[in-house]
């Protein structure tokens, strides 16, 4: 349903939206470790499906959606995540968003921030620990720490252990309890985890991984000039899409601006001539009814990838 209702949207900031609410998430809720601290994918669905009329309406006049987002300019994919998280709980019947990006102080320092408090339909007052993240697999492992960030920098169990054993924990703190607004007090925390997971075009396989979701969202990587795109058709196109543009499935109109693959061929040869730099890149498949429909995705890493600039950072 979450695919097939995107679709029907245009506006690809209400596509993001609904991208948002009704996406699996990254994380499998029933994990024995997760047990009660996740956001499930069904409850998710749900939501997905009690905001279509809402979602819809949107989409033909979607003014106050681009209003907030432009109020809150960013060019980081994580602040324009969290941006369309609280609209959408601005937005949500019965429940009221407490705060967002709360900081919480100890001895004259930063010590952590609740992503988002708020009163939900049962009024229980809730703290959401947000992330949007893409990790590449890069072993043929099915362990968490096999998925490293495009850049490196990030590791997949390192940003989980951070999320389980500091950020959710932190209303458990003498810290966290004094930074909460007077007379709130948390009854639930968990973590509102979403992305997409990226497995090596010939040699990796899709395993299942201990706490990440069955269903998660994923794709494929490879090596510059070391493998070939994985083109399903001649006749397919391909986009290099901007990082605000890395959330929902993407579709475009038929006039927009679209690459054949020797032409991305040639723009990554460009790109990768001056820079390290990991590019995301889009396949669209043609429409019947005209436009184009995203049908795969992937990173595209330099020859060297994980090894950037003669270092490892992961």
């Amino acid at each position: 349903m979450q695919t097939a209702f995107i679709d029907t949207l245009h506006d690809s900031m209400v596509r993001d939206l609904a991208w948002v609410i009704g996406s699996p998430g990254l994380l499998d809720a029933a994990h024995p470790e997760y047990h009660g601290r996740v956001v499930d994918d069904a409850w998710c669905s749900a939501q997905l499906l009690s905001c279509t009329a809402w979602l819809a309406a949107l989409d033909l006049s979607p003014l106050a959606l681009h209003n907030f987002i432009a109020a809150h300019p960013t060019r980081r994919l994580g602040h324009y995540f969290e941006a369309l998280i609280a609209f959408w709980l601005m937005h949500m019947p019965d429940t009221q968003l407490i705060a967002a990006n709360l900081q919480v102080h100890e001895d004259q320092r930063t010590v952590g921030e609740y992503d988002f408090l708020f009163r939900n339909t049962q009024a229980e007052v809730c703290h959401w620990e947000a992330a949007v993240k893409f990790y590449l697999q890069i072993e043929p492992q099915s362990e968490q720490r096999a998925f490293i960030g495009p850049g490196t920098r990030d590791r997949l169990d390192l940003k989980l252990d951070r999320v389980f054993r500091h950020q959710l924990r932190l209303g458990q703190t003498q810290a966290g309890q004094a930074a909460l607004p007077q007379g709130v007090k948390l009854d639930r925390a968990q973590a509102f985890i979403k992305g997409y997971l990226f497995y090596h075009v010939s040699t990796f396989n899709r395993l299942h991984v201990n706490g990440i979701s069955d269903s998660h969202q994923s794709g494929w990587w490879l090596r510059h000039q070391q493998n070939e795109l994985p083109q399903a058709s001649a006749k397919n196109r391909w986009i290099i899409p901007q990082r605000l543009r890395w959330l929902a499935p993407a579709r475009l109109a038929d006039a927009a601006l679209v690459m054949t693959g020797a032409t991305l061929a040639a723009a990554l040869d460009a790109h990768f001539s001056t820079s390290s730099e990991a590019v995301q890149v889009i396949e669209l498949v043609r429409e019947e009814s005209g436009g184009w429909r995203e049908s795969s995705r992937g990173f595209v890493v330099c020859n060297t990838w994980p090894v950037i600039d003669g270092e490892l950072n992961a």
